[in-house]
């Protein structure tokens, strides 16, 4: 696992993200994304959290929620030598799910309907919610920036979840802002 850590280090050294004040540093090579947390994240979100711990907790609740109504790529949690996470994900043949293929397509947009109201239950049973929309959402309107469908299914592909009680507190304000923006972004919008 060292080798492969190592590796995938070496290959970050090579690359780029415009998300350099978000969440996670994100790269593809080889048929797979890469996904490990920025500098910000490593001071601000996980500065007193194991940042590992938690990305493996909030993919159990993924499974948990969205695993009997979604797809979930293959994906593996690296812990790396900062107790920071590096998440392996098979690269999956699909687009991100926009409102024509919802309304294109009424076994999609059914999906999708569970998925907000698993969202929503995660919300209240569990004190955390998947962000669908993210940054993204104000350059393109029409799209559901972390999900992505192959045309028959949906697949959840960030595991980023916002938290009710966060130890942050600036998380915290953020992720019940977000949360209410998203149900009405996709009450108007979807």
């Amino acid at each position: 696992m060292k080798k492969q850590i190592q590796k995938i280090r070496e290959m970050k050294k090579w690359k780029f993200s415009w998300r350099l004040l978000w969440e996670n540093f994100v790269f593809q090579q080889d048929g797979h994304f890469y996904k490990m947390p920025t500098f910000l994240a490593k001071n601000i979100m996980y500065r007193k959290t194991d940042s590992y711990e938690k990305v493996i907790d909030s993919m159990r609740i993924i499974k948990k929620y969205f695993g009997p109504l979604t797809k979930i790529p293959k994906t593996e949690i690296l812990k790396d030598s900062s107790w920071h996470y590096i998440i392996k994900q098979k690269n999956i043949v699909g687009e991100k799910l926009t409102k024509k293929h919802l309304n294109n397509n009424p076994k999609l947009l059914s999906k999708f309907k569970r998925l907000i109201i698993a969202n929503e239950i995660m919300w209240l049973q569990q004190g955390v919610f998947l962000d669908l929309l993210w940054s993204d959402i104000l350059t393109k309107p029409q799209t559901i920036h972390n999900l992505l469908t192959d045309g028959k299914n949906i697949f959840v592909f960030d595991f980023g979840l916002l938290e009710k009680s966060s130890k942050n507190i600036l998380f915290r304000y953020f992720s019940h802002f977000a949360r209410w923006f998203q149900l009405l972004f996709v009450k108007k919008f979807f």
